[in-house]
C-alpha cells in the first residue's frame, strides 16, 4: 500500500526545512558576524539589504527565475529577521 501524505503534512515538512535552513544560516552567520547589530537601525540596514539582495534575483529574468538564488537570498533575508528577534529578547 502507498503512503499518503496530506498536503498540510507536505507543508510542514517544507516549514520545517526551511526553519532548519533559516536557523542555519542564523548560526553562520553570527559566526562571522558574533556581536549583536549595534541598534535597530543597524538591523533594519542589514534586513533590508538581504531584501533588496532577494529583489534583485527576483527581477533579473522573470521568464527563467533562478529558485535556488531566490531560495539562498530569501534564507538570509529571514535569518536577518530572526537574528533581530531573537536580540529583541
Amino acid at each position: 500500500m502507498l503512503e499518503t501524505t496530506s498536503p498540510d503534512e507536505a507543508y510542514d515538512k517544507k516549514l520545517q526545512l526551511v526553519t532548519e535552513r533559516i536557523f542555519n544560516e542564523v548560526k553562520r552567520a553570527k559566526k562571522l558576524f558574533p556581536n549583536n547589530f549595534v541598534n535597530q537601525h543597524e538591523a533594519y540596514a542589514v534586513i533590508l539589504e538581504e531584501v533588496d539582495e532577494l529583489w534583485d534575483e527576483i527581477k533579473k529574468n522573470q521568464r527563467n527565475y533562478d529558485l535556488d538564488a531566490q531560495r539562498k537570498e530569501a534564507t538570509q533575508a529571514a535569518a536577518m529577521l530572526c537574528r533581530l528577534l531573537v536580540e529583541l529578547l
